[in-house]
């Protein structure tokens, strides 16, 4: 292939079209000839890849000449078939294997998620770079440092249907499975998860929204019975920055305390506020945001990360039905 650059893999595609085992693209061949050991598959079609009782066979012979040894071949596509040598058939018993001609399916596969890949590229170049980077999602269990980079799921989502409507077109046609599979897609009603993507209805991972000065929790590791359960204001800060909130002293509401780590020093986590009693009320946390701890004693160490985006930022990929006014 060309390119092996893909957004998904095998198992995405299964778990989004559940008819991927039928797709197979192998065909069966038949014998038509036994002399002595070598056996011929005549007007067998073209054949890159033999395969004997579901085994993939090594590569194919050089030449015609060179196909005397036991499991060797060769396709002479001046007549159209496959020499075989197998010294174990005879001109019975080989009637009674299975050949197939075609590509390994695990390669058939990953060529098709490649191919829908690249198309995908074509219903987002007027929106965005691409290819798309990979980014941290969201695991509330995992600090962001530690986190997996990955695809977006729509991005994923949208090349497995792309890739499932191809493969049951090049099968079977026409077929209103397939038109049902790239609608989700795309579809003149612009409804399909592409569609909102490029009209700023659904919006990637690496986006900036309007909620992002608000802030969102994206790591928590608490032990204590106190949590923060709400933000609220719009950060000021810088462009960018990952908060990490801190319980300094343990104790319940007007006894615990809390420090926030901030950009500073040119890095994340550069510098530290000083400690502030928890109140239990909506109170400053940094930069302009607020938030509520709630529960009955915060512990030592209990730690929050939270990821905010200054309020001078500007939208990216706005709803083509939205119109920002500035003054």
């Amino acid at each position: 292939m060309a390119t092996n650059f893909s957004y998904a893999g095998i198992s995405d595609l299964t778990k989004y079209f559940g008819r991927v085992s039928d797709f197979d693209s192998k065909v069966q061949i038949y014998p038509t000839l036994t002399s002595g050991n070598l056996h011929l598959f005549r007007d067998s079609g073209y054949v890159s890849q033999l395969f004997v009782n579901g085994e993939e066979i090594a590569a194919a012979q050089s030449t015609s000449g060179a196909v005397d040894s036991n499991g060797e071949w060769f396709y002479a596509s001046g007549t159209n078939q496959v020499e075989y040598y197998n010294s174990n058939y005879s001109s019975t018993t080989i009637n009674e294997q299975m050949f197939e001609a075609g590509v390994d399916f695990t390669s058939f596969l990953e060529q098709a998620l490649v191919d829908a890949s690249l198309e995908l590229h074509n219903y987002l170049d007027m929106r965005y770079s691409t290819p798309l980077e990979k980014i941290k999602q969201t695991d509330i269990d995992t600090a962001s440092v530690s986190i997996e980079e990955q695809y977006d799921p729509i991005i994923i989502k949208s090349v497995c249907y792309i890739a499932s409507a191809n493969l049951i077109r090049a099968k079977e046609g026409a077929s209103e499975e397939a038109d049902y599979y790239y609608a989700l897609v795309t579809n003149p009603e612009k409804s399909g998860l592409l569609d909102k993507l490029n009209d700023g209805i659904f919006k990637l991972s690496s986006e900036v929204d309007g909620n992002d000065k608000k802030g969102s929790i994206r790591y928590r590791n608490v032990a204590g019975t106190m949590d923060l359960v709400e933000l609220s204001g719009e950060y000021s800060g810088e462009p960018y920055d990952l908060l990490k909130i801190e319980v300094e002293a343990t104790g319940a509401y007007g006894v615990g305390t809390f420090k926030v780590y901030h950009f500073s020093n040119d890095k994340i986590f550069g510098d530290v506020t000083t400690p502030e009693l928890i109140t239990g009320g909506l109170q400053h946390i940094f930069g302009g945001l607020s938030g509520r701890f709630q529960g009955a004693s915060a512990t030592d160490g209990d730690v929050w990360e939270v990821e905010v985006v200054s309020s001078h930022r500007k939208q990216t990929n706005k709803s083509n039905a939205t119109i920002e006014m500035r003054r």
